[in-house]
């Protein structure tokens, strides 16, 4: 008889409700209307929500939406 190859161990399923959109710095500076260095800028002294992954900054829809909102009504 054959052996049987032991399965991956795989991650759960997330639900793709769960999965938020993450914008790259390219696209919040085109919505924006922002140079990329100047969101670079911002990013790094915390003008505006976002995470870096190694040299890469990304951004939560949500919290781009919720920085665009609070400016509008200021």
């Amino acid at each position: 008889m054959e052996k049987k190859q032991p399965q991956p161990i795989r991650p759960p399923r997330l639900q793709p409700d769960a999965l938020e959109t993450l914008y790259d710095a390219r696209e919040v500076a085109l919505q924006c209307k922002v140079s990329e260095k100047s969101l670079h800028r911002w990013a790094r002294e915390g003008k505006i929500p976002a995470v870096k992954f190694g040299k890469l900054w990304r951004f939560r829809k949500s919290s781009i939406d919720a920085y665009l909102d609070e400016k509008m009504a200021s």
